[in-house]
């Protein structure tokens, strides 16, 4: 016969074993998505994931969060990203905060130490040492990025090429050059492509360059670019290249030296802002300036944990 003290001290064993089975932690795969991130102010329509989300919702890592009108993420470290017209994936990799940027306006401010990776585009951003780091990206549909930062330095690799630029106050990354193949009428004033999905006149002010001919761009729609000028070239299709209207650009891009003065001419003689001067807010189709915290005092004081 078992001693009774044998068969009490069995069943404790057991006991304690199913408890560490039923009442153990989840698996991480079950836990990752449920990492909160921050929580969402907002003025307007914002979503995420496809549920409409209020002020004081929970930002998850994993989750997307799709904003119409300036929306702020304040993080639970007290770093803060404002979104304007833009979609964007948030999650956590370790320490490290990463930002899939797919359109939009994003401003942000990072507290000293706050290590995050922008995708946006063909590019990533890193985040370099342990300042802040305060700037704003924007981005379209058009594959255009620019990244301006006023405080720190971020590290920008190009994916497609394998270049790699450093972005700091003097020194923003501004990728806005657009070509293709459209028709040209001779005598005409515009090119189309219709393989082209351009933001309404994001092309304003910059220049357009056909074989050797370069005008400035008066603006765009979806597939038309309209020029200052009138092409001399026969009528036909013929590889184009939108660039800054600066001498360099333009004959890099094809132009002749008299069209290309021509064309830079234009622009220093304040028909039209150059491209040098473009902003992450044109890029991403949002006109009005918007700052950090800007109306969002007057978001709707409800709360959503999801």
């Amino acid at each position: 016969m078992v001693p009774k003290s044998v068969r009490i001290r069995a069943l404790a064993i057991l006991f304690s074993l199913a408890m560490a089975v039923t009442t153990g932690p989840f698996p991480l795969a079950e836990t990752a998505a449920a990492i909160p991130l921050g929580t969402l102010v907002t003025v307007g329509n914002a979503t995420v994931g496809n549920l409409s989300a209020p002020t004081g919702t929970t930002i998850f890592t994993g989750d997307m969060v799709t904003a119409a009108q300036p929306s702020l993420i304040n993080f639970a470290n007290g770093s803060r990203i404002e979104m304007t017209r833009a979609a964007a994936n948030f999650a956590r990799e370790g320490k490290t905060l990463v930002v899939e940027a797919s359109q939009g306006l994003l401003r942000f401010n990072f507290l000293a130490g706050e290590q995050v990776k922008f995708d946006a585009g063909t590019y990533r951003f890193t985040t370099v040492g342990n300042s802040s780091h305060i700037g704003e990206l924007g981005l379209n549909r058009s594959g255009q990025v620019v990244m301006t930062v006023k405080e720190g330095t971020l590290v920008a690799v190009n994916s497609a090429t394998g270049a790699k630029t450093e972005v700091n106050p003097n020194n923003p990354l501004i990728a806005t050059a657009q070509n293709g193949q459209g028709a040209l009428l001779k005598g005409g004033r515009s090119v189309t492509d219709a393989t082209k999905s351009f933001q309404s006149n994001a092309l304003q002010g910059k220049c357009v360059v056909g074989g050797t001919e370069a005008y400035q761009v008066l603006g765009n729609d979806s597939n038309v670019i309209v020029i200052k000028g009138i092409w001399k070239l026969a009528s036909g299709n013929y590889e184009y290249k939108v660039v800054d209207c600066t001498m360099e650009a333009l004959k890099a891009a094809g132009a002749s030296p008299e069209a290309a003065s021509q064309a830079a001419t234009v622009i220093t003689a304040g028909t039209a802002s150059g491209g040098t001067g473009i902003t992450a807010g044109v890029v991403a189709g949002v006109v009005s300036s918007v700052g950090f915290g800007i109306g969002v005092h007057e978001a709707t004081k409800s709360t959503s944990r999801r």
